[in-house]
């Protein structure tokens, strides 16, 4: 009884308790991953569109996770999203292939693309060497609340 109480008390200190648990709402989901909350969701060949959040961390807090055929955006390169049928956006990859928000344009990008997931019906992405998927956004509105993760830039 007493090992299994230090063996609790040693991996709330290694791991932490996590309140928030996890979620599907239409084709979205949210779950807690190593203190990070991850907005996802996944077509059915596999490819993914990600935010992942940790409001207290300012680097690399908030970030834009899209793999398209299983691979991240090319490094350094554009990335377009088209919300319904004309909203065109451009982001860009930094040099892993995520969307950082830790500078003002990249951040405002960042508001830009949560609140229009939140009202769009699905969103088209299209990578510099010419991959290409359509996200279903059907359950966004909800798991994508008006309680916007902060963007870096403003941590």
């Amino acid at each position: 009884m007493f090992i299994s109480r230090i063996a609790l008390f040693v991996s709330i200190l290694l791991f932490g308790i996590s309140t928030a648990k996890a979620e599907t709402i239409g084709l979205w989901k949210t779950e807690d991953v190593q203190g990070f909350q991850k907005y996802w969701t996944t077509t059915k060949n596999g490819d993914s569109f990600a935010i992942w959040c940790n409001p207290s961390r300012s680097v690399s807090g908030t970030v834009i996770d899209i793999a398209i055929k299983g691979f991240r955006a090319p490094p350094d390169r554009s990335i377009r999203l088209i919300f319904g049928r004309s909203k065109l956006m451009h982001l860009q990859a930094d040099k892993d292939g995520y969307v950082q928000t830790n500078c003002a344009a990249c951040a405002d990008a960042y508001k830009v693309v949560w609140n229009r997931m939140r009202s769009g019906g699905h969103v088209a992405v299209k990578f510099d060497d010419e991959r290409y998927a359509v996200f279903s956004l059907k359950g966004a509105n909800k798991i994508l609340t008006g309680n916007m993760c902060p963007a870096d830039f403003y941590k």
